[in-house]
């Protein structure tokens, strides 16, 4: 049985102590096994809002993964794993699956950088500040009222009504996010900072972006916020195409019928948005085939023994 080990940091303590039970609900599942491990010893931390703050930042400054907690009627932050509160098995254990098969993938080695530091365009160092590269604090771009503040925890972002309605319709005009001590002007909107990923990423580039990789096979975590975004018919059936099934780039064209630049801009889309995972290499992308077939019944196997033992909640 393969063990992971996994660190908690600032849950509140309702939120903690059913995380706590629900990893004892999931022992030996899948022939995996989660213990609680101190934040220096663990493989990936679950994190919330209620202090611990040092611990958050100095796992920041790593490359292991985090799953953001968030409650109520917060934000959905934007990184890849999150968890909402009031907890639920199937969500739970469906995060820590995620998360093993992407510890079980050979990470590339790439050098940290700080978002002030980075020398990127404003899509980039977002990307960058919602992978924890950064410390505290509030961070901004542009200049005068055409301007943006994004906080470090990545939640929201603030901007006049002007610039909120421009960023759905074009690129802005901005160079990389830096650290300011400014405040957001009070007539400035706080807006879900899914809204600024996505449309930034939308806009981004016709082709695929530099944090996109165009030899991979993908598949959507979570269905996009449309209601929000106000999606096209085009982009409602892409999410769709990568909801039910993983896609390489070429296949997800071939099965849209869509011209390559909205296929990009889409996955340029959902991935800074914090919505698009890697399940594979193309080249191995079984998508439609024997195998595929087979991993689909085998999902569906899966799922009826879930129910059987009570983990459909």
């Amino acid at each position: 049985m393969r063990t992971r080990r996994i660190a908690v940091a600032g849950l509140a303590d309702d939120a903690s102590q059913a995380f706590r039970s629900m990893l004892k609900i999931l022992e030996g599942r899948g022939g995996l096994s989660w213990i609680l491990a101190p934040p220096d010893a663990a493989e990936v931390l679950i994190a919330g809002t209620h202090g611990d703050e040092l611990i958050a930042r100095r796992w920041a400054r790593t490359d292991k993964p985090v799953i953001a907690v968030y409650e109520g009627s917060a934000a959905r932050p934007m990184t890849p794993y999150t968890l909402h509160h009031p907890f639920r098995v199937m969500q739970l254990l469906g995060v820590l699956e995620e998360i093993d098969q992407a510890l079980a993938r050979p990470m590339a080695s790439t050098p940290r950088t700080h978002v002030a530091e980075s020398g990127t365009g404003f899509a980039e160092s977002l990307r960058l500040l919602a992978r924890g590269n950064a410390a505290g604090g509030l961070y901004a771009a542009g200049e005068g009222g055409m301007k943006i503040f994004v906080r470090s925890e990545v939640l929201v972002y603030y901007a006049s009504t002007e610039t909120a309605q421009r960023l759905t319709r074009s690129a802005l005009p901005f160079s990389a996010l830096h650290l300011t001590n400014e405040s957001p002007p009070p007539d400035f909107v706080c807006r879900p900072i899914f809204e600024l990923a996505w449309f930034t990423g939308w806009h981004a580039s016709t082709t695929l972006a530099s944090w996109v990789d165009p030899g991979a096979v993908y598949h959507l975590q979570r269905w996009p916020d449309f209601g929000l975004l106000r999606g096209s018919r085009e982009q409602l059936a892409l999410a769709a195409l990568l909801t039910r099934a993983s896609h390489s780039r070429s296949r997800l064209i071939e099965l849209s019928q869509q011209s390559e630049s909205s296929v990009d801009r889409f996955l340029n889309a959902c991935a800074l948005a914090g919505v698009l995972t890697v399940t594979a290499n193309a080249a191995g992308d079984a998508t439609g085939s024997f195998m595929g077939s087979s991993a689909a019944r085998l999902g569906g196997l899966i799922r009826g023994l879930r129910s059987r033992l009570g983990l459909t909640n």
